[in-house]
């Protein structure tokens, strides 16, 4: 490496000891290897894990069980202030803007009697996820 292209990638404190010193300072590119590596194996995991959903959701446009868990989704998002807002906003939902009446005004517009069934309807999940995309544009503007 030129000079100029040097770049400092860590610092070896003075109560390192010896060997590990010199181990470090023999063998730089160790760490940058590494580097390297751990970013690879994140991009594959990425690649992967979207493979994965896609598959998933697949399988559930063809009868399949649900490709997620709508029901912990639907829980954890009636919780959120924003959803709330959304839910005010765009499904007449009354104040206060409790979890609990978001909850039942979730249910009474997806036309399910429980949360479950967004994990055992596919009509029900395929309801859901409109709705969280409505959200989403909602949100963004």
């Amino acid at each position: 490496m030129e000079p100029a292209e040097r770049e400092i990638i860590g610092t070896i404190p003075q109560a390192c000891p010896v060997s590990n010193r010199e181990l470090l300072l023999k063998h730089v590119e160790i760490p940058a290897d590494l580097i390297r590596m751990i970013d690879a194996a994140a991009k594959l995991d990425r690649r992967r894990r979207t493979e994965i959903e896609r598959l998933q959701m697949e399988l559930e446009a063809r009868g399949g069980r649900p490709a997620k868990n709508y029901a912990a989704e639907c829980a954890m998002k009636c919780s959120e202030p924003a959803f709330k807002a959304f839910m005010e906003a765009r499904h007449a939902l009354a104040r206060p803007l409790t979890d609990d009446r978001v909850a039942a005004r979730v249910r009474s517009v997806l036309a399910i009697s429980s949360r479950t069934e967004l994990n055992t309807s596919n009509e029900a999940a395929a309801r859901w996820r409109e709705m969280v995309k409505d959200f989403d544009v909602w949100r963004k503007r």
